[in-house]
């Protein structure tokens, strides 16, 4: 039975708080929301810009949109959990991202808005490079295996590697496009403050200042979260494993992962999930033993008929046969008779 228990496959989309689903469709429904209200405007649209800025804006909120279910397909294909906060903070980031910043135009009005977001996305990648390395780790490969030193190492590079594939993004959407990414058409209220003599203009220029600006927060975010990592790891401390992606393969393994990274929440909803997929494995196995003693009843029953009708006609060929073989022996006894009546005759 427990062999039967550990086949069944986790459902790790089930685990998901209810925090976490009610993020995901409020700001699901607010992006399908702001494409409708894009969609109508560009139907209304009477000059190319305007119509040209609403096609921008419909594309952006697609782009959120399947961006907004890699986490849910990655849970589902690859049975890797993302925890809450981690799914939470994915959500709201791609929300502010895609939405506020670019539909809504919040980068224009405002600059901190855009360090906000490369601060924070910072700390989330170098968490993700944490995970990858811990997926390494607990690999059975024993020449994966790395110190605290080197997973910290490789979190934090790899952290400073997306920082820079997105900064090359960001001009390569600027180049093609013509958008402003890289916000070389400076925020409202820098132009101002320049127009009013209170900031002096870049002599890099904007664009330039905004992408070091951008890597530098980056990397600030990556290093803190490098080296208290590497200190927890050091001391072998549970603090960082909440916060990680966790690959979940059968629940026992899964309960004990959660037990030891201290997730309370996660190991209640673990072991609902193991009785109900226990109690799902009992009545599929009913249900089989169920028809599979109805189809033996069947067959009994039908074997039990033909025997019958064999039986049946076996008993009509023998009537059949007697009643044959009387008949002769019939007229045999009415011609003697015959014949002994003409001698009393003669």
């Amino acid at each position: 039975m427990k062999g039967k228990r550990e086949n069944k496959d986790i459902d790790v989309n089930s685990l998901n708080s209810t925090l976490t689903r009610v993020v995901y469709w409020v700001f699901e429904i607010l992006i399908l929301g702001t494409m409708i209200a894009s969609i109508v405007q560009l139907c209304v649209a009477n000059n190319h810009l305007t119509r040209n800025t609403q096609v921008t804006h419909i594309m952006l909120c697609v782009v959120a949109l399947v961006l907004y279910n890699v986490p849910s397909f990655a849970q589902k294909r690859f049975k890797l959990y993302v925890p809450s906060v981690l799914h939470i903070f994915i959500l709201i980031f791609i929300f502010a991202h895609f939405v506020l910043g670019e539909v809504v135009g919040v980068y224009k009005s405002s600059a901190i808005f855009d360090k906000l977001l490369h601060t924070t996305s910072g700390l989330a990648i170098a968490i993700g490079g944490f995970s990858m390395v811990d997926l390494l780790n607990k690999g059975t490969n024993s020449h994966l295996k790395l110190n605290p030193f080197f997973v910290a190492l490789f979190s934090f590079c790899f952290a400073l590697s997306i920082a820079l594939l997105w900064e090359i993004f960001e001009f390569a959407v600027d180049s093609i496009f013509g958008m402003n990414m890289q916000r070389w058409d400076p925020p409202e209220e820098i132009k101002k403050a320049v127009a009013a003599g209170t900031m002096k203009a870049p002599q890099q220029g904007y664009g330039l200042l905004d992408t070091m600006q951008d890597v530098i927060v980056s990397t600030v975010a990556a290093l803190v979260v490098c080296v208290v990592g590497y200190f927890v790891l050091k001391r072998k401390k549970t603090l960082l494993n909440r916060f990680l992606l966790r690959k979940m393969d059968d629940y026992d393994t899964a309960i004990a992962e959660a037990q030891e990274a201290g997730d309370e929440k996660l190991v209640i909803a673990l072991e609902k999930a193991k009785a109900t997929a226990y109690d799902e494995i009992m009545a599929d196995t009913g249900a089989r033993q169920d028809g599979g003693i109805e189809e033996e009843g069947a067959l009994q029953s039908q074997s039990a008929q033909t025997a019958a009708q064999e039986e049946s006609t076996a008993q009509s060929e023998r009537t059949d046969g007697s009643t044959e073989s009387f008949e002769p022996e019939r007229e045999s006894g009415e011609q003697s008779e015959q014949v002994q009546s003409d001698e009393t005759d003669e």
